[in-house]
């Protein structure tokens, strides 16, 4: 690249092909650092004067790296000069641990480094962590004890992947099918040829189900993107779909279930037989059926975990705020504006 640059000017041909050709390679790590924090300064200065005084949103997660440092990353969203939503990613820091002060004491020596004032902050957005969200001493509530319109938001997508994940580990006989099923996906991982093999008949399945049209497929048919309301709709539709499927869906499942084992040539149990299981005493055996197993036992219970973990996880605070920000976007010239809804945003949330 060097000698590159050097034949397009005399001067730098000059200076890094004639007189320090050995020495002014520009590759040591030292020299490369120096050179990356001047594009990170740069770039965080165009960040910051892109923002101004502008209010702006944190959103903050951490993890390890490949060394096992715990670093965090740390990305503002604003709305610009011009009125355009942005994001940004600001900065990456090394924390020593991961508690909520430390993270906190972080965040802000990060915001003071870059002139931007705590005080603008006007929300949160971290996953679900317990150092993160916190209701007394997370980092949300150390941040809100500063300012008070530093609403958190639940990293929606964790949401949803933590009521799944909590709602199976509550249910034993679910949570054991996850343990073996991970048995064996570390078993197949660990043989390159097993990989192979797993890969190359599950893409002749898909092909088969494409060719006797049981699976469709076209750019972008199995993509959606969706805004912060439509999510929150999605949410509400889907503890009904839940609810109907818990009153009026387990004869459908069943019929599903016994056609999906009969084309694998999987063995269909007796229904009406008794469920024996091991830690089962004899006398609630006999009592029970096998299909009162899967029906209560399993197919009710997950349905029950699944609507409490939903319920549990998006708070009203957070949906109501969110539902009433909308009334702000300016898609389509502003079709939701509503001047009652921004009246209630001020009065309930901004007094």
């Amino acid at each position: 690249m060097l000698e590159l640059l050097a034949s397009y000017n005399e001067q730098v041909g000059a200076l890094v092909l004639d007189n320090a050709p050995q020495n002014a390679k520009y590759t040591s790590h030292q020299i490369q650092k120096e050179i990356l924090h001047v594009f990170a300064r740069n770039v965080q200065s165009s960040i910051h004067h892109e923002i101004g005084d502008a209010r702006f949103y944190l959103i903050i997660d951490e993890a390890r790296d490949e060394s096992k440092r715990e670093q965090m990353a740390l990305v503002l969203r604003f709305v610009d000069r011009s009125r355009f939503i942005r994001e940004r990613f600001l900065d990456i820091v090394h924390v020593k641990d991961t508690t909520a002060l430390t993270l906190k004491k972080e965040i802000s020596f990060v915001l003071s480094h870059h002139n931007l004032d705590v005080q603008n902050i006007r929300g949160q957005g971290y996953d679900g962590a317990t150092n993160m969200r916190g209701e007394w001493n997370g980092l949300q509530a150390l941040f809100i004890n500063d300012c008070p319109y530093t609403y958190y938001v639940h990293c929606l997508a964790h949401q949803l992947q933590l009521a799944l994940i909590a709602a199976a580990r509550e249910i034993s006989d679910v949570h054991t099918f996850f343990q073996n099923l991970i048995f064996i996906i570390n078993i197949v991982s660990a043989s390159c040829k097993h990989n192979d093999e797993l890969r190359a008949f599950q893409a002749a399945t898909i092909e088969h189900l494409v060719d006797i049209g049981e699976i469709e497929t076209s750019k972008g048919v199995n993509q959606k993107s969706q805004d912060i309301l439509n999510v929150m709709h999605l949410v509400t539709t889907t503890k009904t779909l839940i609810q109907k499927l818990r009153d009026d869906g387990w004869e459908t499942l069943l019929e599903e279930v016994t056609s999906f084992c009969k084309y694998q040539d999987i063995e269909v149990p007796d229904m009406d037989a008794c469920f024996s299981s091991v830690g089962r005493s004899r006398r609630k055996t006999e009592s029970i059926t096998v299909e009162h197993h899967y029906r209560v036992d399993i197919f009710t219970a997950i349905v029950d975990q699944q609507l409490q973990e939903l319920n549990n996880r998006f708070n009203e605070q957070a949906t109501e705020l969110l539902k009433l920000s909308t009334t702000l976007d300016p898609k389509n010239n502003y079709k939701l504006f509503s001047v009652e809804d921004i009246c209630l945003l001020v009065d309930k949330f901004y007094p």
